[in-house]
């Protein structure tokens, strides 16, 4: 018997509803807790990716990632045959329950849960459960840097006696994507030429270095009309992060809008914006 030490990183909490899974990662371990594998990879979720200063993970670094139906099969011939573990396994098994249903297989993931094997008084963090067991967490809301994390705090509890838990019947799903590991991100956005004209409408998605309300004023006095949504008949899209896969975004990129950062939307304005 082997376990599958599984932690995701996501866009929220809401996993049956708007929530997605944006990074993966598995260690795998023997039945006495020595790793023999590990895989990771970051999800495209077609959306924005919800609280960067939580999973630092920005949208270049997942502009070229697999999405999930892509891993499916990878993710589920690691964890195949062998005993589901996570750090607050209700939390991961929901967001994998959720990524799976969206490919029409229903699955209801058990396992056995480190926060709940926790001794009392260790807390319920995974650094707290960590430290109490003398474990360093090396990058905290990192899905691997935790997946490794974790299984060394279940190996830990494992030399002290965990109870029995059932196997999940994982199907056989095709394909087998790349890895897309954080760091590795090569994407470049070729310069767009956009030239402004006096009543073009622009629109404003994501948070800016700059208030959005200065930038509002700024497009306003250079003759610019803003507008809160994107239509055909919008100019110009300006993004806090221009891989941004918000729904602005996407809308724009659909209507081959053209989608800039803040700092090419300055360059334009200080341009002049034609008569």
């Amino acid at each position: 018997m082997g376990y599958a030490v599984v932690d995701v990183e996501t866009t929220g909490f809401a996993a049956r509803r708007a929530d997605r899974v944006v990074e993966v990662a598995v260690v795998q371990l023997d039945a006495r807790g020595e790793p023999t594998g590990e895989w990771c990879t970051l999800l495209n979720p077609g959306r924005d990716l919800g609280p960067r200063h939580v999973h630092r993970i920005s949208a270049a670094d997942v502009w070229a990632a697999p999405t999930f139906a892509q891993v499916a099969g990878a993710l589920t011939d690691r964890l195949a045959g062998r005993v589901l573990v996570a750090h607050n396994l209700a939390f991961d098994a929901r967001f994998l329950a959720a990524e799976f249903a969206r490919l029409g297989v229903d699955l209801d993931p058990d396992g056995l849960c480190t926060m709940r094997l926790a001794p009392p008084g260790a807390g319920r963090s995974l650094r707290d459960c960590c430290a109490a067991a003398g474990i360093v967490v090396e990058d905290a809301h990192s899905a691997l840097h935790d997946a490794r994390a974790t299984a060394r705090l279940f190996a830990h509890y494992l030399r002290r006696g965990v109870p029995e838990a059932p196997r999940v019947l994982w199907p056989r799903l095709p394909g087998d994507a790349v890895e897309v590991r954080r760091g590795n991100a090569t994407v470049t956005r070729a310069k767009q030429h956009v030239e402004l004209r006096v009543g073009d409408v622009v629109v404003f998605t994501g948070q800016t270095t700059d208030p959005r309300d200065v930038w509002i004023s700024r497009a306003q006095a250079a003759g610019l009309v803003s507008r809160g949504h994107v239509t055909r008949s919008t100019r110009l899209v300006v993004a806090a992060d221009p891989f941004t896969l918000s729904t602005k975004a996407r809308r724009a990129r659909a209507y081959e809008v053209p989608v800039v950062s803040e700092e090419e939307f300055a360059g334009l304005l200080i341009g002049g914006v034609m008569e």
